[in-house]
């Protein structure tokens, strides 16, 4: 019998027996039904469940937990009372060290099955210092719902439908304090608000791991929340006049421990030095492990201070900051002009006068400016979105030539499928360091060190 005769066995709605051997990449567990493999998310391994097929593929199938019939003993309950709800959160029902061992396993398989890299150079996964209570950024969903008070949280799982949620368990306490205001506004408010998007920012002590306490009175951290703005459909209320802010009944935002709400730029510090962020860009969102992985990518950069840097996707100069003390000259392509300019300035800030930060594509940008003109570069840099390197990107690296590549990816499909284009062009895959940058989700941050093969 072939596949497609097999796969015809299965139909939406059927109930089938289901062991779940492992957990797959992006979270979903993985069993089979006579001989069909079959997707099932929130499962452990080692589950026995009865599972609802919802979608049948010509090679795959996927479904639902209709009864957990015998569970895994790697099973735990989970923190989060929303926990299968909410999209935000695949693991909370698996320890944190399952969770660690499962992301390393998945980097191990998508670096062997889609990088052809029979044995991948996978480190063990560093972890977070704290597996709960780390985002020190979220996007809530705000609405009505049937006509009734407003509902604030995130979105279900694969759906545009709000889930109401009361606190979120990976998020910083002082976010948790603006959900709690968002659901107090909405329904005490008579404004309507139809359906929207609201990025918030933790502050005060959980901006890092340990912030010392001078920095809250840095002038420029005080500038950027003064700075802050409301979107006009959120700044109406009954007694007109009052901020967001005041609205949350949060405490006044210049002091410790507070929030800061859509400002135009937003604060951050790293190994205490200070970074101004659009509140809308990106911004590393684990409070606990972002200085790690600047460390990392540092020491896999290997500068001596004759080196000349290309840091490619730099957004707000992030890893461009603590690399232009050790290097003759550091250059950043960002996409966003609001980035840039934050980069620019907080690298002037800091004293650095040897980084050069340019608008635009960074395919474009590589191949006009460095490759044209022949500018080559010791070390590369790149940070790419979770869709990796374009096509353009890839065949300027592969002009310039760069000593060291130092690649960081939050999706290791793509990280690897790149990787995979410079081995194939003369370097050698010669680490790959996970971060658990998403505790409880299935997410995973990628350090890939690749060095150019010498002839």
């Amino acid at each position: 019998m072939n596949i497609t005769q097999k796969v015809s066995l299965l139909r939406e709605g059927m109930i089938i027996p289901v062991v779940i051997e492992n957990i797959a990449f992006g979270g979903e567990g993985v069993g089979r039904y006579q001989n069909q493999v079959v997707f099932v998310p929130y499962t452990a391994p080692e589950d026995e469940v009865l599972v609802k097929v919802t979608e049948v593929k010509k090679r795959h199938a996927h479904g639902i937990i209709h009864e957990l019939a015998k569970p895994s003993p790697l099973r735990i309950a989970p923190r989060c009372s929303h926990f299968t709800q909410c999209g935000g959160c695949d693991y909370q029902h698996l320890s944190y060290p399952e969770q660690l061992r499962i992301k390393k396993a998945q980097a191990v398989e998508t670096f062997r099955r889609i990088g052809g890299f029979p044995d991948p150079p996978v480190a063990d996964v560093i972890p977070s210092p704290r597996p709960f209570i780390y985002r020190g950024k979220a996007d809530f969903w705000i609405g009505k719902r049937d006509g009734q008070d407003g509902v604030a949280g995130f979105l279900r799982s694969k759906s545009r439908d709000i889930v109401d949620v009361g606190r979120c368990e990976i998020i910083a306490e002082s976010l948790n304090q603006a959900l709690q205001g968002l659901h107090k506004q909405g329904g005490e408010s008579p404004v309507i608000v139809s359906r929207r998007q609201v990025t918030a920012w933790s502050w005060g002590r959980e901006i890092g791991a340990d912030v010392p306490a001078a920095a809250l009175n840095d002038p420029v951290l005080e500038e950027a929340l003064r700075s802050r703005s409301l979107p006009p459909d959120l700044s109406h209320s009954a007694a007109g006049g009052s901020n967001f802010i005041d609205l949350l009944g949060l405490w006044p935002i210049h002091t410790a421990g507070d929030l800061v709400f859509c400002g135009e730029n937003i604060p951050r510090i790293v190994k205490g030095r200070t970074f101004l962020v659009p509140a809308y860009g990106f911004f590393q969102a684990n409070l606990f492990l972002v200085e790690q992985l600047v460390d990392a990518v540092v020491a896999m950069c290997a500068l001596t201070g004759r080196e000349s840097v290309l840091d490619a996707y730099c957004g707000s100069g992030l890893f461009s900051m603590f690399l232009a003390p050790a290097t003759r000259q550091v250059f950043g392509i960002e996409l966003w002009g609001k980035a840039i300019t934050c980069a620019r300035e907080n690298l002037e800030r800091a004293g650095h006068d040897n980084a050069d930060f340019i608008i635009g594509d960074a395919g474009e940008v590589m191949q006009n400016q460095f490759v044209a003109r022949q500018q080559f570069l010791d070390v590369l840099v790149l940070d790419p979105p979770r869709t990796g390197c374009p096509g353009k990107v890839l065949s300027s690296v592969n002009r310039l030539r760069p000593k060291r590549i130092v690649y960081i990816s939050c999706n290791p499909a793509t990280q690897a499928r790149d990787c995979r284009f410079f081995a194939n062009h003369g370097y050698t895959l010669q680490s790959l360091q996970p971060f658990d940058m998403f505790p409880q989700t299935s997410h995973i941050e990628v350090v890939a060190l690749l060095l150019l093969q010498e002839k």
